[in-house]
């Protein structure tokens, strides 16, 4: 564990030290949670193997030092020392990063450090907590619940002034038994209706509808406050599983209260991993109210989901159990069984939030976070809602920082995937973008940026010129190739069909070959191909393996040889010659070149599956015009890829091959498309890109191209995704003709995001930006406003030293480019103008001209000089007085 650092050694010291204690001991009292500032530098430095500076303790790691860095500790008597338990400072340093799955030696056995976190978030936390309850722990008595169900579960019941005198006494001895584990269980709701801000639903009931029998569970749903209408809540149950009663946590669906889209929103659950929960969740199938009997999955989330979208899972819940064994082993009595409660339900929550949507996803990371109890509404998020169905050019615009290349990910996926933007949004951020780069490499995503250089010859066709690899003949072999620029050929991808065989293979990107089989017409030569499955081309009298210092009667000669031998792949289409408008063969090539020993006049062949032989297919057309030659071999650039697909398609009389339309979606992302020439750049693309006039619309348009002379249509399955940076230019300075053929989708800060970011004892970042941008608009304009985007990196190293780096390195850059320098206003941005000097960002001087200049200058002299003051970033009260 020596790639972390001293001051984590001593958050991990403290914590085993409590633990240890705390399991030790049958007080179990907030006084005990006080150690020596020794005994924990001591046990740190046997962690971590190095000396321990008694300031990381005293000081750096001390929350009630001003000069802390992080919170890991709080002040006792006598140079005592506590760890600070979970949200004593909102969550804000509290704890440092370490690999959840590593083992440490403790007093009580071998543990992992997932397990002394969960303890410090749990019991732990419930030890200084619990006095703000207004339920108190003690008054809790969980186990009679349990034994409420063991001795009455299932029994049948009736009123007891109606019933029988010999079984009165035990009828009423069941309804008080009921009775008091319906008002345990409620107590129970009441601490986590406090500890996490939800409200409870509903009553608990310990008999059946009927009245008849006493039920086999006892429910207690617990919701978010805005989310009652909503079927799926945590629910806490007290349950007879198998005979025996226990309890479970989860995140349950109310069955009889669901439709079909309601299943759909709950199993949300699923789209986050369950090894990401801090508590040992299991998942369960069927419910307590479904009918039918509840089985535990032990599956992994992947294959869970699987079950549930194919059908074999109608419904999961996912929970936490505490049976009477893990009461005996690990939570002995009525306080354990409340702090296992707490953690299941902390570890629940995230999952609970998934199905009801309520997150905010930070730009940089892969975690959720949440504002509380409410929903942070943006019109953002409203505006995107519908927004496949709406168009098919879209961009993303906005203050630098606001996460624009960051969406464009979760945009581009749920196109693909054709879910709804909010669907893709609640997954964990790094498994949207591990499916974004295998989409890339399918070929179903692209990206490019525009510059100020790119042009329409990189981005739909130009011509490249071709040198021979013989340096000596390089500037006479000079040859010049046309070929397709990026967007031209995404979209030829996005246009092919799909052809299905288990013989042909065909390349993604096949270069498509005319070759001459003894010339045009019919011939034996062409005869014995066909029959045997291969090409043959002549020249015997020349190297079986050609080589550059091989011997070439002409340049043309050199070029067949080597394009038969070299150029040609696995995959490649061919095209036999019949006569200068004709074709007799289609293929594909499956054999690199090989020398046919008893072949005296044709010995060179590869092998091909042919598609079609013996036909007469005019390619005049789809040639742009240009007739056929009778040279040997030369690739056929001027037909493409969707002209020889449909070829295919039509003489695809072999029941192997299956032609499939290509409907997968495909998004083309261009990065800061603002500071490309529009008109340059997409030329008469500018009106083929509009959704009517898509292939397979009914204004559907094509353009015949300038240099291949193809006619050319994008694809009704193309979406095109731009982000802009309203920084650099406006909306209202863009080409007209773009602007009205795409859908703007505005991303302005959020610094609701960094609601739970707190540095030091004071430092509110979302108050930060909030001042700052409000200053901008006010100075400048809402456009060079900053984002969120820079800061979310306090989210993972909430540190003054890090909030310096940011700071230092990207917001004052970014206010020195926006006021061209001056600092007068960048001091009004930063509240400099009103603090005192040592505490200024930006510190001015003024200027003494006679001490600088000699004489009296005729020219305009500033009054003040600025300079840009270091320390005052790893100051406290600099960034506090920004907004105070």
């Amino acid at each position: 564990m020596n790639t972390y650092r001293v001051s984590d050694f001593v958050w991990l010291a403290t914590a085993i030290i409590a633990f240890e204690t705390f399991y030790n001991s049958e007080k179990r009292e907030q006084g005990e949670m006080f150690f020596k500032q020794q005994d924990i530098q001591k046990k740190a430095k046997e962690l971590c193997g190095q000396n321990v500076d008694n300031a990381r303790i005293s000081q750096w790691c001390n929350a009630d030092h001003k000069q802390n860095t992080y919170n890991y500790l709080r002040e006792g008597e006598n140079s005592t020392r506590r760890l600070t338990f979970q949200g004593e400072f909102n969550g804000n340093k509290e704890a440092p990063d370490f690999n959840q799955d590593e083992i440490v030696n403790t007093s009580v056995g071998a543990k992992t450090i997932r397990e002394i976190k969960k303890f410090i978030s749990s019991e732990y936390t419930l030890l200084f907590t619990k006095d703000n309850i207004k339920t108190p722990v003690d008054d809790v008595n969980c186990i009679s619940i349990l034994d409420y169900l063991d001795k009455y579960g299932g029994q049948t019941y009736e009123n007891p002034e109606k019933a029988d005198p010999s079984i009165k006494q035990q009828l009423l001895e069941i309804k008080a038994a009921g009775g008091g584990a319906v008002k345990e269980l409620e107590k129970m709701a009441v601490l986590c209706e406090k500890q996490f801000g939800l409200k409870r639903q509903g009553l608990s009931k310990w008999l059946n509808g009927g009245n008849n029998k006493a039920r086999e569970y006892l429910w207690r749903q617990l919701k978010l406050e805005g989310f009652e209408d909503s079927p799926t809540s945590i629910s806490l149950f007290a349950e007879l599983v198998d005979g025996e009663a226990r309890f479970k946590f989860s995140v349950e669906l109310n069955e009889a209260q669901s439709k079909k889209e309601d299943y759909v929103k709950h199993h949300r659950i699923l789209n986050r991993d369950i090894l990401d929960a801090s508590d040992k969740l299991i998942y369960i199938l069927k419910g307590n109210n479904s009918g039918k009997k509840m089985k535990e999955i032990d599956l992994s989330t992947k294959e869970v989901k699987q079950h549930v979208e194919n059908g074999t899972y109608e419904k999961v819940q996912i929970a936490r159990v505490i049976t009477r064994h893990d009461i005996n082993n690990k939570f002995h009595d009525n306080t354990g069984i409340l702090h296992g409660m707490l953690a299941a339900v902390d570890a629940l929550m995230p999952y609970y939030k998934l199905v009801l949507n309520n997150s905010l996803i930070d730009n940089n990371s892969s975690k959720t976070y949440s504002n509380g109890d409410s929903i942070v509404k943006t019109k953002e998020e409203e505006e995107r809602k519908n927004m496949l169905n709406s168009t098919k050019n879209l961009i993303l615009y906005g203050p630098p920082g606001t996460g624009k290349t960051y969406k464009s990910v979760i945009y581009s996926v749920a196109i693909v995937e054709e879910k709804t933007i909010d669907e893709i949004s609640e997954e964990e951020y790094m498994a949207v973008i591990e499916r974004y780069k295998a989409y890339k490499k399918e070929g179903k995503i692209a990206f490019t940026t525009f510059h100020q250089s790119y042009g329409y010859e990189e981005f739909i066709e130009g011509i490249k010129p071709i040198l021979s690899s013989d340096e000596e003949e390089s500037v006479e072999n000079l040859e010049y190739k046309i070929e397709a620029g990026t967007f031209k050929k995404f979209c030829d991808n996005a246009r092919n069909i799909k052809i299905k065989t288990n013989t042909l293979g065909i390349s993604a990107s096949p270069t498509i070959w005319k070759v001459s089989l003894k010339g045009s017409g019919n011939n034996e030569i062409k005869d014995d191909c066909f029959k045997n499955n291969r090409i043959r081309i002549g020249w015997a009298d020349r190297d079986k393996e050609l080589t550059d210092e091989s011997i070439f009667s002409s340049k043309k000669e050199k070029r067949i040889l080597l394009y038969f031998q070299n150029e040609m792949k696995v995959g490649d289409i061919v095209l036999t010659l019949y006569d200068r408008e004709h074709i007799d063969g289609i293929g594909i090539i499956t054999g690199d070149a090989e020398w046919l020993n008893d072949e005296n006049r044709y010995p060179r062949s590869r092998d091909v599956q042919w598609i079609a032989t013996g036909i007469k297919e005019n390619v005049l057309k789809i040639n742009q015009e240009t007739t056929l030659t009778s040279s040997t071999v030369y690739r056929l650039d001027k037909i493409n890829q969707v002209a020889i697909n449909d070829m295919i398609a039509k003489y695809s009389a072999n029941k192997d091959i299956l032609i499939e339309a290509n409907k997968s979606n495909y998004v083309f992302i261009i990065d800061e498309i603002n500071r490309g020439n529009i008109s340059k750049i997409f030329g008469e693309l500018i009106t083929l890109i509009e959704s009517t006039k898509r292939l397979g619309e009914t204004e559907e348009t094509t353009a015949k191209l300038p240099y291949s002379g193809i006619e050319f249509g994008v694809p009704n399955n193309v979406f095109i995704l731009g982000t802009m940076n309203t920084a650099d230019r406006s909306i209202a300075l863009l080409d007209t003709a773009l602007r009205r053929r795409f859908k703007f989708i505005e991303m302005m800060p959020r610094a609701e995001i960094l609601a739970n970011i707190k540095i030091g004892m004071k430092i509110d970042i979302m108050r930060i930006l909030k001042a700052i941008n409000s200053r901008i608009e006010f100075l400048y304009d809402r456009e060079h406003t900053i984002g969120h985007a820079y800061f979310t990196p306090l989210f993972r190293e909430p540190t003054l030293e890090k909030l310096a780096d940011i700071f230092q390195n990207s917001i004052i850059p970014l206010l020195q480019e926006y006021f061209y320098e001056d600092y007068s206003k960048i001091q009004l941005v930063l509240g400099d103008n009103e603090k005192e000097a040592d505490l200024q960002f930006i510190r001015d001087e003024s200027l003494k001209v006679k001490e600088i200049f000699k004489g009296n200058p005729d020219i305009d002299l500033p009054e003040k000089r600025y300079m840009i003051q270091s320390k005052a970033f790893y100051n406290e009260e600099s960034y506090v007085q920004i907004y105070e």
